[in-house]
Protein backbone atom coordinates (compact mmCIF):
# COMPACT_ATOMS: atom_id res chain seq x y z
CA UNK A 1 0.00 0.00 0.00
CA UNK A 2 1.36 3.42 -0.89
CA UNK A 3 1.39 6.24 1.61
CA UNK A 4 -0.80 9.29 1.30
CA UNK A 5 2.14 11.33 2.55
CA UNK A 6 4.57 13.21 0.34
CA UNK A 7 8.00 11.73 -0.26
CA UNK A 8 10.72 13.33 1.88
CA UNK A 9 13.15 15.64 0.07
CA UNK A 10 16.50 14.20 -0.89
CA UNK A 11 18.73 17.30 -0.88
CA UNK A 12 19.26 20.03 1.72
CA UNK A 13 17.96 22.65 -0.74
CA UNK A 14 14.82 20.62 -1.41
CA UNK A 15 14.35 20.14 2.35
CA UNK A 16 14.60 23.90 2.90
CA UNK A 17 12.11 24.61 0.12
CA UNK A 18 9.71 22.01 1.49
CA UNK A 19 9.98 23.44 5.03
CA UNK A 20 9.30 26.94 3.66
CA UNK A 21 6.26 25.70 1.71
CA UNK A 22 4.86 23.96 4.80
CA UNK A 23 5.34 27.09 6.92
CA UNK A 24 3.77 29.43 4.37
CA UNK A 25 0.93 27.04 3.53
CA UNK A 26 0.09 26.69 7.21
CA UNK A 27 -0.09 30.45 7.64
CA UNK A 28 -2.21 30.94 4.51
CA UNK A 29 -4.57 28.05 5.35
CA UNK A 30 -5.02 29.36 8.89
CA UNK A 31 -5.61 32.93 7.78
CA UNK A 32 -8.01 32.24 4.90
CA UNK A 33 -9.23 28.66 5.35
CA UNK A 34 -8.29 25.68 3.22
CA UNK A 35 -11.26 25.94 0.86
CA UNK A 36 -10.54 29.60 0.04
CA UNK A 37 -6.86 29.08 -0.78
CA UNK A 38 -5.38 28.02 -4.10
CA UNK A 39 -1.92 26.66 -4.81
CA UNK A 40 -1.33 29.91 -6.72
CA UNK A 41 -1.99 31.82 -3.45
CA UNK A 42 0.53 29.68 -1.60
CA UNK A 43 3.12 29.98 -4.39
CA UNK A 44 2.76 33.76 -4.38
CA UNK A 45 3.09 33.96 -0.58
CA UNK A 46 6.13 31.65 -0.65
CA UNK A 47 7.63 33.49 -3.62
CA UNK A 48 7.94 30.30 -5.66
CA UNK A 49 6.25 28.93 -8.75
CA UNK A 50 3.31 26.55 -8.64
CA UNK A 51 5.68 24.05 -10.25
CA UNK A 52 7.91 24.28 -7.17
CA UNK A 53 4.96 23.25 -5.05
CA UNK A 54 4.18 20.33 -7.37
CA UNK A 55 7.82 19.29 -7.06
CA UNK A 56 7.07 18.49 -3.41
CA UNK A 57 3.31 17.82 -3.19
CA UNK A 58 0.96 16.28 -5.72
CA UNK A 59 -2.00 18.42 -4.64
CA UNK A 60 -3.26 21.08 -2.30
CA UNK A 61 -4.85 18.28 -0.27
CA UNK A 62 -1.56 16.49 0.21
CA UNK A 63 0.04 19.81 1.20
CA UNK A 64 -2.64 20.33 3.90
CA UNK A 65 -2.07 16.81 5.22
CA UNK A 66 1.69 17.38 5.37
CA UNK A 67 1.19 20.69 7.21
CA UNK A 68 -0.95 18.90 9.81
CA UNK A 69 1.39 15.92 10.07
CA UNK A 70 4.41 18.20 10.56
CA UNK A 71 2.69 20.34 13.19
CA UNK A 72 1.40 17.28 15.06
CA UNK A 73 4.89 15.76 15.09
CA UNK A 74 6.36 18.98 16.48
CA UNK A 75 3.70 19.22 19.18
CA UNK A 76 3.80 15.53 20.05
CA UNK A 77 7.57 15.64 20.48
CA UNK A 78 6.90 17.88 23.50
CA UNK A 79 4.05 15.71 24.82
CA UNK A 80 4.68 12.90 27.31
CA UNK A 81 1.95 10.28 26.84
CA UNK A 82 3.25 8.24 29.77
CA UNK A 83 2.70 11.21 32.09
CA UNK A 84 -0.76 11.69 30.60
CA UNK A 85 -1.66 8.08 31.37
CA UNK A 86 -0.66 8.71 34.98
CA UNK A 87 -2.24 12.21 35.19
CA UNK A 88 -5.13 12.34 32.65
CA UNK A 89 -6.02 15.94 33.46
CA UNK A 90 -2.77 16.97 31.77
CA UNK A 91 -4.29 15.82 28.47
CA UNK A 92 -7.64 17.48 29.13
CA UNK A 93 -5.91 20.81 29.70
CA UNK A 94 -4.01 20.36 26.43
CA UNK A 95 -7.31 20.35 24.53
CA UNK A 96 -7.63 24.10 25.13
CA UNK A 97 -3.93 24.97 24.99
CA UNK A 98 -3.76 28.19 22.95
CA UNK A 99 -0.50 26.98 21.36
CA UNK A 100 -2.47 24.27 19.54
CA UNK A 101 -5.33 26.48 18.30
CA UNK A 102 -3.98 26.84 14.75
CA UNK A 103 -3.42 23.09 14.50
CA UNK A 104 -6.99 22.43 15.66
CA UNK A 105 -8.33 24.84 13.02
CA UNK A 106 -6.29 23.08 10.33
CA UNK A 107 -7.71 19.73 11.46
CA UNK A 108 -11.26 21.10 11.21
CA UNK A 109 -10.56 22.27 7.66
CA UNK A 110 -9.11 18.84 6.87
CA UNK A 111 -12.17 17.07 8.28
CA UNK A 112 -14.41 19.10 6.00
CA UNK A 113 -12.14 18.69 2.96
CA UNK A 114 -11.79 14.93 3.51
CA UNK A 115 -15.43 14.47 2.55
CA UNK A 116 -14.63 15.39 -1.08
CA UNK A 117 -10.85 15.28 -1.51
CA UNK A 118 -9.30 11.79 -1.70
CA UNK A 119 -5.79 13.09 -0.92
CA UNK A 120 -7.01 14.72 2.29
CA UNK A 121 -9.17 11.71 3.20
CA UNK A 122 -6.29 9.24 2.75
CA UNK A 123 -3.82 11.45 4.59
CA UNK A 124 -6.13 12.14 7.51
CA UNK A 125 -6.88 8.43 7.79
CA UNK A 126 -3.17 7.61 7.86
CA UNK A 127 -2.47 10.28 10.49
CA UNK A 128 -5.43 9.11 12.59
CA UNK A 129 -4.32 5.46 12.44
CA UNK A 130 -0.77 6.29 13.57
CA UNK A 131 -1.94 8.62 16.35
CA UNK A 132 -4.53 6.12 17.56
CA UNK A 133 -1.88 3.41 17.82
CA UNK A 134 0.42 5.78 19.76
CA UNK A 135 -2.33 6.83 22.17
CA UNK A 136 -3.68 3.30 22.65
CA UNK A 137 -0.17 2.02 23.38
CA UNK A 138 0.13 4.63 26.15
CA UNK A 139 -3.28 3.74 27.58
CA UNK A 140 -3.02 -0.05 27.25
CA UNK A 141 -2.98 -0.56 31.03
CA UNK A 142 -6.47 0.99 31.40
CA UNK A 143 -9.82 -0.75 31.00
CA UNK A 144 -11.38 0.05 27.60
CA UNK A 145 -8.62 2.29 26.21
CA UNK A 146 -10.52 2.47 22.90
CA UNK A 147 -13.37 4.31 24.65
CA UNK A 148 -10.94 6.79 26.19
CA UNK A 149 -9.35 7.28 22.76
CA UNK A 150 -12.80 8.07 21.36
CA UNK A 151 -13.41 10.63 24.13
CA UNK A 152 -10.00 12.20 23.51
CA UNK A 153 -10.71 12.53 19.78
CA UNK A 154 -14.24 13.83 20.35
CA UNK A 155 -13.07 16.47 22.83
CA UNK A 156 -10.21 17.58 20.61
CA UNK A 157 -12.47 17.87 17.57
CA UNK A 158 -15.15 19.60 19.57
CA UNK A 159 -12.76 22.23 20.88
CA UNK A 160 -11.59 22.84 17.31
CA UNK A 161 -15.16 23.32 16.12
CA UNK A 162 -15.83 25.78 18.94
CA UNK A 163 -12.74 27.75 17.97
CA UNK A 164 -13.69 27.66 14.28
CA UNK A 165 -16.97 29.29 15.29
CA UNK A 166 -15.07 32.01 17.15
CA UNK A 167 -15.95 30.81 20.64
CA UNK A 168 -12.99 31.28 22.97
CA UNK A 169 -11.83 28.47 25.20
CA UNK A 170 -12.58 28.84 28.91
CA UNK A 171 -9.95 29.76 31.45
CA UNK A 172 -7.64 26.71 31.83
CA UNK A 173 -8.08 26.61 35.63
CA UNK A 174 -11.87 26.63 35.37
CA UNK A 175 -11.73 24.07 32.54
CA UNK A 176 -9.49 21.82 34.66
CA UNK A 177 -11.82 21.96 37.66
CA UNK A 178 -15.00 21.32 35.67
CA UNK A 179 -13.52 18.46 33.61
CA UNK A 180 -11.96 16.88 36.70
CA UNK A 181 -15.34 16.87 38.46
CA UNK A 182 -17.11 15.54 35.37
CA UNK A 183 -14.65 12.66 34.99
CA UNK A 184 -13.93 12.06 38.66
CA UNK A 185 -10.27 13.06 38.34
CA UNK A 186 -7.92 15.34 40.24
CA UNK A 187 -7.56 18.79 38.67
CA UNK A 188 -4.30 19.42 36.85
CA UNK A 189 -1.58 21.10 38.91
Amino acid sequence: MTSAFADPPITPKAAATRARLLEVAAAVFIEHGYAAVSLRDIAKAAEVTKGAIYGHFRSKGQLLVEVIRTQLAERDARFDMTAVAEQPMTAFVQFINPDSRDLRLLQIDAAAAARHDPDVAAGVQEIFAARSAWILDSLRHLDNPEVLLYVINALSSGVGVQEAHGRPAPDPNVWSQVVARAFGLRAAP
